[in-house]
């Protein structure tokens, strides 16, 4: 045991010296102090907040990299690049005033030449033109936002509503890259108020914030308790219009997988249960619900939220819908043989057509942390103005990101959410 010891603490004694060794090698990389050149031909190209610097690079044999040293809102700011490159950015600037940016050639030695002064001039920041580019309107419930992004900036949108007694209230965030896209900020009543969006950067630069006036329209959410599978009662007298199955076959309802992965899991108020099909069936499939089974209440439906199945393998992949439709009727025991149907009195309506996309625009497999946080947090669709009341809807699945464009495939979802108006 006393071997054993000893061995040990030798082994100590050597760590220790080795750690030794690596702290002494954080030394600069050379002992040689001669102060390189600087660098020559600098160019300046002014970006949307930012600016690129070009240069041409001394003959030093000792250079180790460039540094561009800078202010932002008052804090001195530090860009380094290899020696291997002959142009850096700055960036993070909120507005376009002119500065000033220094650049030292810097040796293995950590020697800096003189300095080499820039003056630069970004652009418009992001930030501005998305500011300038918002529209907004009332949506059920609240407010829409559109905007546009053509520097696919990483910003940050904060709306704001004006309370009783005049005091800025957060209502909500969005976080977004996209070049354009649009979001609705929910929850409010339908009564007249004063909102307020700007927008942010990772710097914390700001836009200004703009205030517009507006009513959200009416909507309720849909109670789940009274949602009714009624695959079951009318499997005869599913909807068969294009497109249908590839082999011939008729339209059929969709099959539960087992008995853990019912069809009440697609809307039993849990994100994390689910709803699966069984494997290789014909495509489309059809998903028929009862919105009340008391029998009291139609509705007209606004929108809908559905939350993929997660997971690493799962998001925007496997059996998550990638293009549906959804049909709506009050007749659910008619044969229907209009597929332009108005009326869901007297047969199935299609009320809309949906094709989910992703954030990133990235292949099936490949998902941003963007993509991610859109299937985590539910996506959110809208029916078309003037749909019908109905009582009855179908989920039509055409495809799912595993089978896009397939003839055989499945379907599957953690939950369904639905708003709208009772009649």
């Amino acid at each position: 045991m006393t071997t054993h010891k000893y061995s040990i603490t030798g082994l100590l004694l050597v760590t220790i010296a080795m750690a030794a060794c690596k702290k002494d090698n954080r030394n600069p990389l050379s002992k040689d102090g001669s102060k390189p050149d600087p660098v020559s031909n600098t160019k300046v190209t002014n970006l949307a907040g930012a600016a690129l610097i070009s240069y041409t690079l001394p003959g030093n044999e000792n250079l180790l990299y460039v540094k561009a040293v800078y202010t932002l809102k008052g804090v001195q700011k530090e860009v380094k690049m290899s020696m291997y490159q002959n142009k850096l950015l700055v960036d993070g600037f909120g507005d376009t005033q002119e500065r000033v940016v220094d650049l030292y050639a810097v040796s293995r030695s950590e020697v800096k030449s003189e300095p080499v002064s820039v003056t630069i001039k970004p652009l418009t920041p992001p930030i501005v033109n998305v500011f300038k580019s918002i529209k907004t309107d009332s949506t059920f419930g609240g407010i829409n936002v559109k905007y546009t992004n053509v520097d696919s900036a990483s910003i940050v949108f904060e709306v704001l509503v004006l309370d009783s007694v005049g005091d800025w209230q957060h209502a909500d965030f969005n976080y977004t890259s996209m070049k354009q896209g649009a979001f609705n900020v929910r929850g409010f009543p339908p009564v007249e108020r004063t909102w307020g969006i700007y927008v942010r950067d990772r710097w914390d630069n700001h836009s200004d914030t703009l205030r517009v006036k507006i009513t959200p329209i009416y909507e309720e959410a849909l109670d789940k308790t009274k949602f009714n599978d009624v695959r079951t009662t009318y499997a005869k007298y599913i909807p068969q219009f294009d497109p249908l199955p590839n082999s011939g076959l008729p339209i059929a309802n969709a099959v539960d997988y087992n008995s853990t992965y019912q069809m009440k899991n697609l809307y039993d108020d849990n994100v994390t249960s689910m709803f699966h099909t069984k494997e290789k069936y014909d495509l489309p499939v059809w998903i028929p619900i009862d919105l009340d089974k008391t029998g009291a209440a139609k509705f007209v439906l606004s929108r809908f939220k559905v939350w993929q199945r997660t997971g690493s393998s799962f998001i925007f992949n496997h059996g998550n819908p990638h293009q549906w439709e959804i049909w709506g009727t009050n007749k659910p025991g008619v044969v229907s043989t209009n597929p332009n149907n108005t009326d869901p009195n007297v047969g199935w309506v299609k009320l809309g057509e949906w094709v989910m996309t992703k954030p990133s625009g990235w292949d099936v497999g490949l998902n941003s942390n963007e993509d991610t946080d859109a299937a985590t947090n539910g996506q959110e669709y809208e029916f078309p103005n003037g749909v019908p009341p109905v009582r009855y809807i179908g989920w039509k699945n055409i495809d799912s990101w595993g089978s896009i464009d397939g003839y055989t495939g499945f379907f599957h979802l953690f939950e369904l959410s639905l708003w709208g108006q009772k009649k």
